[in-house]
Parts: C-alpha cells; sequence; structure tokens
C-alpha cells in the first residue's frame, strides 16, 4: 500500500496533536482543526489504511489513533521541520555556554541545566574524557618526600590532578626539571598515544633521571587507565512525571531506575552513529522502561576528536523538531568554546 500525500498529511496532522494534547486523536478533531478539505469519512479511511501500515495504533478502546514508533521514525527522518529558536532562550544559551568556566565538566553541567529547563524534558551530558585528548601541559608538585601530586592539562582544558606514590624522593627543584622534560616530549600528544616509542624517546631525553622517569611515566599511565566510566551529568529528571505515560508508579519506577544507570546512560550516549544529531524512538532504546521515551543527543568535537555527547530524553511524543534545534544550536556554540579553548 502506498503512502500518498494525503495520508501524509493525515499522520502529520496526528503526531502534532498528540504532541500537543497527549490525547489519542480521531477524525472529527483531524477535520475540524486542520485545514485539509477532506470529510470526516474520507480522513478514517485513511487512518485506517495508516494503522494497516503500522504508523497509527489504536491505545485500549480509544476511539481515536495514536503514532506509533514506525510513524514517529518516518515523521523524523523525512517530515521534520526545524523551528527557529526564540530570540530569548538564544541570548540565554549565548549567556551560560560563554561564561568563564575553568572546567568543561562545569559547562556541561550548567548546559544540562539550560536544557531541562528550556524544554521540560530530563537532560543528560557526558563531558570530555581525557584519554581523547591532547597534553596541553603537565605539572609535577612534590607533596611529601614518597608522593608527587601530577596536574594534567589538555587541549580541551581538561584538568585533571592525581597523587602517585614515588619510589624516590623528588624535591621541588627536580619535579621542575622533570616537568620541563617532560613538557618538551609530551606536549600535543593525546593520552592514548603515549606508546612505547614515545615512552622510549622520553627515557633518552631524560639522561641520568631514566629510572624515574621510567616509573613516573608508568605510575602516571596506569592512573589515567584506573580512571571509571566517565561522569554523566542528570538533570530534570523528574520533569518525566509531568507526562501521563508516567503517571502509573511501577511504570516511573521502573524507568527511574534505569535513570539512576550512569554506565547505561554512558553507553546510550556514546554508542550512537556519527552524525550531527541521533533520535532513538521508542523500542530502538531496547530496555522495556524506555520503550515510551525517545532520546535525542549530539555530539561536540574538536577536528577529530569527539569529545563528548548531550542528549534530551523525553516521551516519544516529544516536540523533536524544536528539540533538534535546540539541540544543534548548543552544539554550535559549546564547538566554538571548545575551539576557543584549544587556541
Amino acid at each position: 500500500m502506498d503512502i500518498n500525500e494525503r495520508k501524509i498529511k493525515i499522520l502529520e496532522a496526528i503526531i502534532h496533536d498528540y504532541i500537543q494534547t497527549g490525547d489519542p486523536v480521531g477524525s472529527r478533531t483531524i477535520s475540524k482543526k486542520y485545514d485539509l478539505g477532506i470529510s470526516s469519512a474520507t480522513i478514517r479511511n485513511e487512518m485506517a489504511d495508516l494503522e494497516d501500515l503500522g504508523l497509527i495504533v489504536q491505545p485500549h478502546t480509544s476511539a481515536g489513533r495514536i503514532p506509533s514508533d514506525k510513524g514517529y521514525r518516518l515523521y523524523v527522518d523525512n517530515l521534520m521541520q526545524y523551528p527557529d529558536i526564540a530570540p530569548d532562550i538564544q541570548k540565554v544559551v549565548a549567556e551560560v555556554i560563554h561564561s568563564k568556566f575553568d572546567k568543561i565538566d562545569k559547562l556541561l553541567e550548567e548546559t544540562a541545566k539550560l536544557i531541562s529547563t528550556v524544554t521540560h524534558y530530563a537532560t543528560i551530558a557526558s563531558p570530555p574524557t581525557i584519554h581523547q585528548t591532547k597534553i596541553k601541559h603537565l605539572q609535577l608538585v612534590p607533596v611529601d618526600e614518597r608522593n608527587v601530586a601530577i596536574v594534567i592539562v589538555t587541549d580541551a582544558n581538561i584538568v585533571r590532578h592525581y597523587v602517585i606514590r614515588t619510589k624516590k624522593t623528588l624535591d621541588y627543584a627536580l619535579c621542575g626539571i622533570l616537568t620541563n622534560i617532560i613538557n618538551e616530549s609530551l606536549t600535543g600528544t593525546s593520552l592514548d598515544e603515549l606508546s612505547i616509542d614515545k615512552m622510549r624517546i622520553l627515557e633518552e631525553r631524560m639522561l641520568g633521571y631514566k629510572d624515574i622517569a621510567v616509573d613516573l611515566m608508568h605510575a602516571i599511565i596506569d592512573t589515567l587507565e584506573s580512571e571509571d566510566i566517565p561522569n554523566v551529568f542528570t538533570r530534570g529528571m523528574t520533569n518525566m512525571l509531568n507526562f501521563q505515560e508516567f503517571n502509573d508508579i511501577e511504570k516511573a519506577k521502573k524507568l527511574f531506575e534505569v535513570l539512576e544507570q550512569k554506565p547505561y546512560l554512558y553507553k546510550m550516549l556514546k554508542h550512537k552513529p556519527s552524525t550531527e544529531v541521533n533520535i532513538s524512538i521508542g523500542e530502538e532504546n531496547g530496555l522495556e522502561p524506555m520503550k515510551e521515551c525517545s532520546i535525542i543527543t549530539t555530539s561536540y568535537e574538536i577536528g577529530d576528536y569527539n569529545l563528548g555527547t548531550i542528549g534530551i530524553i523525553g516521551p516519544t511524543r516529544m516536540n523533536y523538531g524544536q528539540v533538534v534545534s535546540l539541540l544543534e544550536h548548543i552544539s554550535h556554540h559549546i564547538k566554538n568554546m571548545l575551539i576557543e579553548a584549544k587556541e
């Protein structure tokens, strides 16, 4: 069965109305609210065809119809329009993102809060991982006779500090010498590129400090590799309770149990195709509690580095076009911010 232009317009009307009201949509509603130039009887016949195509479904005993995941997918891939971002929201976005944050983690945290406030959906954000960026500066500072603090700053302005134990005493003078040699050798190197060859070159430059340097670099690498899954910020999770889809206490409880699993959220953010915006609808999310949700994500990069992802979680009847426009707008600002930080 072909889906002609008339069926497309009726499907769009059903989706738009259901997004706004959350109520199943009947032929009479479409006839009264949308100027399609056809009778209610014709609309009913076309809706029957749309149901046969699996694009709309009848929930329970309701006389109306709602979009199926397949219907939303057709809409998102082929029919969705992108409204302009309101000037007042553009202003708030610019103010938040271009504030003087000393850490990108804080920028992402505030961005997640902003998105949640503007959209009234739940927001997740995964900040950059240190392994995906390049060393901008590394500083060694003695803490006591056997402990040294290491501060690493990357080209994306990610700052990490660790305390490692050394076999030999490192005073301020020696830490200064080693800091200079390490920076001369490793500036511009990603932490994933700390290969044997790099280590060998560093050893050669350390001259009389070879033993100390080897122990120190192995300690640094071991410490970095022991980092847990990168943090995931969540904001506005209780916004999901404002939607009738989650009025059922048991359903809401199961949803929140999933949303509290940060390893799952991180995997959900990272395991997406590398396109500008990714939309996962209903059953595409895999887990049962997420089958009435849609997730829209976008990544931000510096060059070839995928540094992190921000996403919005809402019911499947979320306002897709509005959310995508906002995410693209915010992602553009964040990318510019990261480029400025790199320079």
